[in-house]
């Protein structure tokens, strides 16, 4: 009995665990980067500082209505997460919104934009939730998130499987050894 509780453990672990394997950009992906890298300034951002602690992280991020799958053009959208440490250090407090790595940006004419920032640490006392907070302003509802599946268990991604204000995205690492990841935001009710 006290072998088959090992195993069942075991099997439960391996099942729960995450791969935090980061797998280099494809060719196409690098194509892709590229001209994200090229959009126009009003619609690049640039959360953290240069010296910022952590990991750099590139978002290519692309918002499209969910409905009719058409790209939200010149969309004001805010991103908000938290440092390395997992500290959001809101300017006013108990407001996540005012954290110290924010910015918004505006999207180009297919709903694109270009992120420079670090990679959140893990959030509160709980492991395997680093995310980014998004705010499509004017659409209902407002917030979305992107989490990175290296760093959310998969017992989180089946828990949101099915909410459609949380999209996970793949890390992948360019050349120059940077995280980078692009994800399609599909938001609900945007401005008409």
């Amino acid at each position: 009995m006290r072998t088959l509780t090992i195993l069942f453990s075991c099997i439960i672990f391996l099942q729960c665990s995450t791969d935090r394997t980061i797998a280099s950009i494809s060719p196409e992906e690098e194509i892709k980067l590229k001209k994200f890298q090229e959009l126009d300034s009003q619609n690049k951002l640039s959360i953290t500082e240069p010296n910022e602690p952590g990991e750099k992280l590139i978002l290519c991020v692309t918002f499209i209505d969910k409905t009719t799958k058409i790209a939200l053009s010149n969309q004001q959208v805010s991103f908000y997460h938290a440092s390395t440490k997992g500290e959001y250090e809101p300017l006013v407090p108990n407001d996540e919104t005012t954290s110290r790595l924010n910015g918004t940006a505006k999207t180009d004419k297919h709903g694109k934009i270009y992120i420079m920032t670090i990679l959140p640490g893990d959030y509160g006392s709980t492991k395997n939730n680093r995310h980014i907070h998004t705010t499509v302003h004017g659409a209902k509802p407002e917030a979305y998130d992107v989490f990175f599946k290296q760093y959310s268990g998969r017992i989180g991604n089946f828990m949101n499987s099915g909410n459609n204000q949380m999209f996970y995205t793949t890390l992948k690492k360019t050349v120059d050894n940077i995280l980078v990841c692009f994800v399609t935001i599909e938001v609900k009710k945007p401005i008409q």
